[in-house]
């Protein structure tokens, strides 16, 4: 039997239909967005797009399943019947745990964007990611995206007191500085904001 013999066995049909579905996710995104986002909301996770969890529920599921089904085709090919069942739960309890370990990475990482804001002036307190080159008291384009709860992606300017806060820092924004629409801001975990000469 050739590999192309063996995908089309009766006991790989659920795979392939995952596999179908991993693909459709791609185009279909109203199709299979649903059905991703009951698998988030039963997993835990919200703030992740349905059909990036779909996406990557079907393919450990189709990799797992086939990968097992084809070591027991190899090796013990009296027993495909008989482990049809506990592939299907293994590959499907695998699958679960991966969705949820990445969906939990993306919802820190990469949350989904609803809504997008520029300089809000209310802020204040909320955490936030360097995402300009540089932050200092004396660059004007030091920026950084705050994520609120609700999926709206805030950018917002800011400077510090003294010294200088890299990209990817993660930050806490103080004070809004009204006469220059910025924002000061410290690492997260540093001593506490103090506006030069006013503290």
């Amino acid at each position: 039997m050739n590999y192309f013999e063996f995908l089309l066995q009766w006991y790989n049909w659920p795979y392939l239909v995952a596999g179908l579905l991993a693909i459709a996710s791609f185009f279909k995104h109203g199709a299979v967005d649903g059905p991703g986002r009951k698998l988030g909301s039963w997993l835990g996770i919200q703030r992740v797009s349905g059909r990036v969890l779909l996406r990557v529920f079907t393919v450990a599921l189709v990799v797992v399943g086939l990968t097992l089904n084809g070591g027991i085709h190899d090796y013990w090919p009296a027993k495909q019947v008989r482990g049809f069942l506990p592939v299907l739960l293994i590959a499907g309890v695998f699958a679960l745990l991966l969705t949820r370990s990445i969906g939990r990475l993306f919802e820190r990482q990469f949350p989904e964007i609803k809504a997008v804001g520029w300089g809000s002036p209310d802020l204040g307190g909320r955490e936030g990611r360097v995402v300009s080159g540089v932050v200092s008291p004396d660059y004007k384009a030091g920026r950084a995206h705050v994520m609120m709860e609700d999926g709206t992606l805030h950018t917002v300017l800011c400077k510090t007191v003294e010294g200088e806060i890299s990209y990817g820092a993660i930050v806490i924004l103080g004070e809004y500085d009204s006469s220059d629409g910025r924002y000061f801001v410290k690492e997260a975990g540093s001593e506490d904001i103090e506006r030069d000469g006013e503290r």
